[in-house]
């Protein structure tokens, strides 16, 4: 058998691993881990996703496999080793959230053989995802009950909500129930008052978007427009398309803007009782001036008379 040596052009560029590595951990660690360390020892930040869309994993993987180095000691979080705070920088704004410390995986263990619960818990959160949960995904699950402090059964339901849009893996949910922990959407009824809220804007939003004929689905804050204008402001189809033809005169695709105006348009009926399309006042156009009146493209970007376009549909009472 032939002996190996490194080969010479190949070690122009190096990177280094500790000792401990081959010394202590070899025989412990994986394929899987030893890859994880090698693409995580190769690049300066540790990026999940990316990290999983080379080799191969899921991102909850890769978390979990580098969690094992953390645990052998080779491996140390970032915050904790930081250099200290300067007094500069002990005047700039905390951050809304400290970076989560979760539970290494014999704390989990631990924490399973002291709450049998927890393990019933891990069972449903496998169920609802359709695979069974790694470490990593159990550590998740803790950190949320035990450390962020929520109730089994709105985890259980943050999990079902975000398999129903197709986003059923553990770092969505965590960043879901983080973000919903934050508005205090945290107990079992405030969860379900707000999934059904967000169905209702699911379904208002794609009802205007088939009635404005939109090039694409709508955003998650135009279908809250949507929702306002259907089940709160209770307007019609018929004055939907009042609104958004009256819309169209000033800006002719469907954007931002777009839904902006159109709203503002539907605040003003609200306001004056206008709740059919024969109650809306008829204005005649108002004259082009300059450059607009050459230029109707340019005209219909034109924002500054933006409230008093709006005037124009105020209906005028008789004394």
């Amino acid at each position: 058998m032939a002996d190996y040596i490194w080969n010479p052009t190949a070690m122009r560029g190096v990177f280094a691993l500790p000792d401990g590595v081959a010394d202590a951990c070899l025989s412990l660690a994986s394929a899987e881990q030893l890859r994880v360390l090698l693409w995580f020892s190769r690049h300066e930040n540790w990026d999940a996703d990316a990290c999983a869309a080379f080799l191969g994993m899921t991102a909850d993987e890769c978390d979990g496999c580098l969690r094992f180095w953390a645990e052998q000691g080779i491996l140390a979080d970032a915050q904790a080793t930081a250099a200290p705070v300067t007094a500069a920088a002990a005047h700039e704004p905390p951050h809304a959230r400290p970076a989560p410390v979760k539970p290494l995986v014999k704390e989990v263990l631990q924490y399973q053989k002291r709450h049998p619960e927890f393990s019933t818990l891990v069972e449903a959160a496998s169920a609802r995802l359709g695979k069974p949960i790694g470490h990593s995904e159990t550590a998740t699950l803790l950190y949320l009950h035990d450390t962020v402090g929520l109730p089994m059964e709105v985890i259980l339901m943050e999990i079902a909500y975000a398999v129903s849009i197709g986003k059923g893996n553990m770092r969505y949910v965590e960043k879901l129930a983080l973000d919903w922990c934050d508005r205090d959407i945290a107990t079992i009824s405030a969860v379900d008052g707000h999934i059904r809220y967000l169905e209702a804007c699911r379904l208002a939003g794609e009802r205007v978007a088939k009635l404005l004929d939109a090039p694409k689905a709508l955003s998650a804050a135009q279908a809250e427009l949507a929702e306002k204008w259907l089940m709160q402001w209770r307007f019609s189809e018929a004055m939907l398309l009042k609104a958004a033809d009256i819309t169209r005169e000033k800006i002719r695709k469907i954007t931002p803007s777009f839904f902006s105006y159109m709203d503002k348009i539907l605040e003003r009926w609200l306001a004056e009782g206008i709740d059919h399309p024969d109650k809306i006042p008829s204005a005649a156009p108002a004259k082009k001036k300059g450059v607009a009146a050459t230029n109707p493209e340019q005209s219909s970007l034109e924002f500054d008379e933006f409230e008093k376009d709006l005037l124009r549909y105020r209906p005028k009472f008789k004394k």
